[in-house]
């Protein structure tokens, strides 16, 4: 089957192939690195190098295994399902190996094969975010045990951190308990969109992480409202931000579309503006006739167009901070009163200190005041992953989370 992107025709492959991976492929690469094909034989030879590094894993115990299946993407922007992969190990006693139980599935991730990006090379396994069961543990890892309830948020870097296989090895420090009242399908729905709405808003635009609902309400009270605008409030991340922002004692002008308008209500948005009928500015007007001239803080979900507008809602006169997730033209002209969130997932992993907000989050979630988006599940496994993905490029899920049940 061949399929349209803005790139012309891009080759698709539902068959089965059978490929030969290695460990971490090279950590120096920089992000956009354009991945190119090695050959099989490279590949060998890179894991042969591995097996013998001198590492700390050679004093954890070591136990040969079966391979596993994994969605591989074995060329520029063809998939493949490979039952060939060699076992992942622990390669440091900082290391957790995860069984795999449901994989959360993201735009990046079907983004980063169509334009060919995050992919340092060929075969690479993607998914970033996933709940599972602890397998096994680096001799430092003293918070789990094999066969704890688990949900993780991955980085592309390293080919044994993809979740679109049957086991994956993360840091210690990605990894969060399970909270009890949540199944495998709904904490696959924490690592990605629900982790970067808790560190957009207490890491990148310093809001004050909540101790308790009742502490947050009740600063906010005695302060005044302090609004924050959410621009796409009912995509995932969006009714995470929502939710996040009002139990840190914000109130909420969300922008939704007429559809979605009363799920951005029910999650604590204060205000609502639907984006049906309306331009970009006339939106934004509307928010400057709620805020007036007092917003300070925004979050953009969707595009560059939407995030431009965000700043012509914020304050003319106080200082201002936007975080546009869906990014800003390069060219675009930015109020000196207006600083740009530097918002950086990967921070989450190469910086261990971030898990405080995970730990944060996860405390809400557990608590119930929290709450996740409604999931829709594809059942069969590795295989439902292709289609899922094309399913959350077509968009238009209302809310939804699109969850692959694995095991």
């Amino acid at each position: 089957m061949v399929l349209k992107c803005l790139f012309g025709c891009i080759g698709r492959s539902s068959r089965n192939t059978s490929v030969l991976t290695g460990t971490n492929a090279d950590e120096k690469r920089r992000h956009k690195t354009t991945a190119e094909p090695q050959s099989k034989e490279a590949f060998v030879e890179s894991q042969r190098l591995s097996d013998s590094s001198d590492s700390v894993a050679s004093s954890l115990p070591s136990r040969r295994k079966a391979p596993i299946t994994a969605l591989c993407v074995v060329a520029k922007h063809t998939y493949g399902i490979a039952a060939d992969i060699p076992y992942p190990s622990i390669d440091t006693s900082d290391e957790v190996l995860i069984r795999t139980h449901a994989v959360g599935l993201n735009p990046i991730d079907w983004k980063s094969v169509d334009y060919n990006f995050c992919m340092p090379s060929f075969p690479w396994i993607g998914g970033r975010e996933l709940a599972g069961t602890v397998e096994e543990v680096g001799s430092n890892v003293k918070e789990l045990k094999v066969g704890d309830r688990v949900w993780a948020s991955t980085y592309y870097r390293d080919r044994r951190a993809g979740t679109f296989q049957e086991f994956c090895v993360v840091p210690q420090h990605t990894v969060l308990p399970l909270p009890p009242r949540l199944s495998f399908d709904a904490g696959a729905c924490l690592g990605v969109a629900a982790l970067t709405a808790a560190m957009t808003l207490w890491k990148w635009l310093h809001v004050t992480v909540p101790i308790s609902f009742s502490e947050a309400h009740t600063t906010a009270a005695s302060a005044g409202p302090r609004h924050i605008l959410i621009w796409g409030g009912s995509t995932v991340t969006g009714q995470f931000a929502i939710q996040l922002a009002r139990h840190s004692g914000l109130s909420v002008i969300a922008v939704t579309s007429e559809k979605t308008a009363t799920l951005a209500a029910r999650l604590g948005a204060e205000h609502v503006i639907t984006r049906d009928h309306r331009t970009n500015d006339e939106i934004a007007a509307a928010v400057r006739a709620i805020a007036e001239d007092d917003l300070t803080l925004a979050i953009d979900i969707v595009g560059n167009t939407t995030g431009a507008c965000c700043l012509t809602a914020l304050s003319t006169t106080r200082p201002g901070v936007l975080a546009p997730l869906a990014f800003l033209k390069d060219a675009e002209v930015i109020p000196q009163n207006v600083s740009i969130a530097p918002v950086e997932m990967k921070r989450f992993i190469i910086e261990d200190g971030n898990r405080l907000y995970a730990e944060a989050l996860n405390r809400l979630v557990g608590s119930g005041v929290v709450t996740v988006p409604e999931v829709e599940v594809l059942h069969g496994g590795l295989q439902r992953v292709e289609e899922g993905l094309q399913t959350l490029k077509r968009g238009d899920l209302s809310g939804r989370k699109l969850v692959v049940r694995i095991a």
